[in-house]
């Protein structure tokens, strides 16, 4: 094995390791120790990819939010009505966010701790196709008549985030408090089709 391939096993090997760390202790709580035993690495690596802590935490996060809008533009369908597109984000993030508990987790302890991590260029350019995707839907339902016309874009952009972020990030004390399991398939699709379902609602005429 070529070293330029070795070293790229090594680095995911610490990635992979790190989000797990990170998800728990945010980035104060996390460990070098703990990340460099799971990857199977000594501390010396990650310094030598990653200079610190911080360096690989905010490449996790730049990671996290990367896989993110990959995931994202195989729901960007061209040829379909608005509508369906809007549902089809919708459905989209929430299939995400329910195979990756660990983002949900690093935003959680990112935002607790004010975003201080999080570069604003580098997050705008990862994510801002996915928004661009979402306000061009709302054009072209205004356009065609399906949506008002007194929409404002960014105020959906912002629900539609929300509202499938804050499922996830309230689910355990949601359960408790309804007695209810919120984290089966069943209830997230529930939920994703109800959430889909009140932003069209508001969207159209």
């Amino acid at each position: 094995m070529d070293r330029v391939k070795k070293s790229d096993i090594t680095k995911s090997k610490i990635l992979a390791a790190a989000e797990l760390e990170f998800s728990e202790g945010g980035l104060f709580g996390a460990r070098i120790d703990s990340i460099a035993a799971n990857a199977g690495v000594n501390k010396r690596m990650i310094y030598e990819h990653f200079v610190s802590k911080e360096g690989l935490y905010k490449t996790v996060l730049r990671e996290v939010y990367s896989r993110l809008a990959e995931y994202e533009k195989g729901y960007y369908v061209d040829g379909i009505s608005p509508d369906i597109a809007i549902a089809n984000i919708v459905y989209g993030s929430f299939r995400f966010l329910e195979a990756n508990p660990s983002f949900v987790r690093i935003l959680m302890w990112e935002n607790l701790n004010g975003a201080t991590s999080l570069d604003s260029e580098d997050i705008f350019e990862i994510k801002n196709p996915t928004i661009e995707y979402i306000r061009r839907q709302i054009v072209r339902g205004k356009a065609e008549g399906i949506f008002r016309e007194d929409i404002d874009d960014e105020q959906i952009v912002i629900s539609l985030m929300n509202f499938e972020f804050s499922y996830f990030s309230n689910m355990h004390t949601l359960s408790k408090l309804l007695k209810k399991d919120l984290s089966g398939g069943a209830q997230i699709s529930q939920r994703a089709a109800f959430v889909s379902d009140l932003i069209l609602q508001y969207l159209m005429k």
